[in-house]
């Protein structure tokens, strides 16, 4: 259990791309792993923290974005 704990802390010094999960409001997968092995939620900051991250069952909240992680957002329609 300590292993995934360490490998948790670790994902946020990794150089990592995230995308979108389809069909998954939030949630976002990463270049390196499976997106059932590892991913993260966007959640309603600032009231929660504004990522969590699920790696194997354990999950590690966040409160800012890692300098080396690439977030590709979906596309936004232009406010008019």
């Amino acid at each position: 259990m300590l292993g995934v704990f360490k490998k948790i802390n670790r994902i946020m010094c990794e150089r990592l791309t995230w995308n979108p999960i389809q069909g998954e409001e939030r949630k976002y997968y990463s270049n390196k792993y499976s997106q059932n092995e590892c991913w993260i939620q966007m959640n309603d900051f600032p009231e929660e923290p504004l990522w969590t991250i699920f790696y194997k069952e354990q999950t590690k909240d966040i409160e800012d974005t890692p300098i080396l992680w690439k977030i590709n957002y979906p596309n936004k329609k232009p406010l008019i």
